[in-house]
């Protein structure tokens, strides 16, 4: 490329796509800045989703096995539909996720709080508190916090 040229929408487009995966609408609204119509970044996603450089899918599922550890299926499934990706897609890696909530609840309250049951009422708040702001389900959480859980059995009710 030429010294001073400014590269064509689909090399911006590219360059985006091959630092990391994106939602049809995070790279829409990058692209829009350079382009001279909407129309013009709409059939360009258009190829690049015909070409498989572009997949909600995709992006998708890797959002998921990124945030997964850190956070719950809530959290989740709601930055999917920020996103504005494909319904049936957010509801099947939902009951993806929904299936390993349990345990990744609970590492991440035995990460933070040593598996120590809370005995004050006080203290059992601040854990739950942690847990749903991290969007797990608040039956995940309680399971979690009462010590009815623990990853080699299921739980004790």
């Amino acid at each position: 490329m030429p010294k001073g040229q400014a590269p064509s929408l689909m090399g911006r487009a590219l360059r985006y796509l091959s630092r990391r995966e994106h939602s049809r609408q995070e790279l829409r609204k990058k692209l829009l800045v350079y382009a001279e119509t909407e129309d013009e970044v709409d059939e360009l996603l258009i190829k690049l989703e015909k070409q498989s450089w572009l997949s909600d899918e995709r992006y998708a599922e890797g959002l998921a096995r990124r945030k997964s550890d850190r956070y719950g299926s809530l959290k989740i499934v709601d930055e999917l539909k920020q996103q504005s990706i494909n319904p049936h897609t957010v509801s099947k890696i939902k009951e993806e996720l929904k299936q390993s909530d349990l345990e990744r609840a609970w590492a991440l309250w035995d990460r933070k709080f040593s598996s120590v049951v809370a005995v004050e009422p006080k203290d059992r708040a601040k854990q739950m508190r942690y847990l749903v702001a991290k969007g797990f389900p608040l039956d995940v959480v309680s399971k979690v916090v009462s010590g009815r859980f623990t990853p080699n059995q299921e739980s004790l009710i």
